[in-house]
């Protein structure tokens, strides 16, 4: 029997994200979409993010600002003071693709009422351009092929299963996989969720750190991925290296042509 209305909680873990907390704040409110909760965790900025957070506090179910153990800390709070049927992560500085986004995927939920994840498109500004990338759910046990801002998971498998706080940069790899090696249901909307930056970030500026993470963590549940590992960080040294050496004017327009066959670069 098709979900009524289901209720959808978006949470937005910040941290000293006074220049572009607002525009994701805006995104979320101007949703067409009603049954919306909205859950603000912020790590207990020191800049104005809290200023803008409570120019909309009367708009925003939820607002936290305290000291915490990492961006996956601030998530496991907003997973569990969420309320709805599922939950989303929309980070500062990303916001929805456009105003009708949570009402397709409410619409798609309510026809599609076992999925315990639903999942769709992103649009990723990178240094070097702007990709719509189609997650590649075949490889989610081997690397991160879905964007977790265009993820909506069943509240309820999420607080059984939070993000494991130990993994700095790799959690959100490590819970999505682990769903899916557990055999849950996994649904594809072919919309585009979200517009994400990935040109700043704790990903982004400890990309090594954040490879070397989630091969442990394939190595801990039995993988041989030594050799793999070794090819991967050494294709990931040589591109940071092309990126700090070259010029920009080189370097943009030869990633953008490398990533049409290579996703994450």
């Amino acid at each position: 029997m098709p979900m009524k209305q289901p209720r959808l909680s978006v949470v937005t873990v910040t941290y000293n994200a006074e220049s572009c907390v607002e525009k994701t704040i805006l995104s979320v409110l101007n949703q067409t979409y009603a049954n919306v909760e909205y859950l603000i965790i912020d790590g207990g900025s020191k800049d104005g993010t809290m200023d803008i957070v409570n120019r909309y506090k009367d708009r925003i179910h939820y607002i936290v600002s305290e000291k915490d153990r990492g961006i996956f800390d601030g998530m496991n709070k907003g997973i569990f003071a969420a309320q709805g049927d599922y939950v989303i992560m929309m980070n500062a500085d990303d916001t929805f693709h456009d105003n009708k986004v949570l009402e397709d995927v409410a619409a798609f939920i309510a026809e599609h009422p076992d999925s315990d994840v639903v999942f769709g498109n992103a649009n990723e500004e990178r240094e070097y351009g702007f990709f719509v990338t189609k997650p590649d759910l075949a490889s989610i046990s081997k690397k991160m092929s879905i964007s977790h801002q265009a993820l909506f998971v069943k509240t309820d498998l999420l607080k059984q299963k939070p993000f494991v706080v130990e993994h700095r940069y790799a959690a959100d790899f490590e819970q999505i996989s682990a769903f899916y090696l557990d055999g849950r249901q996994f649904s594809y909307i072919d919309r585009t969720i979200a517009d994400i930056v990935l040109s700043d970030g704790t990903t982004f500026n400890n990309h090594i750190a954040s490879v070397n993470e989630l091969y442990d963590i394939r190595e801990a549940r039995g993988e041989n991925i030594r050799k793999e590992r070794r090819s991967m960080i050494c294709r990931k040294k040589t591109v940071r290296f092309m990126k700090t050496c070259l010029p920009s004017f080189v370097s943009k327009p030869l990633f953008r042509l490398v990533a049409k066959f290579y996703k994450t670069l």
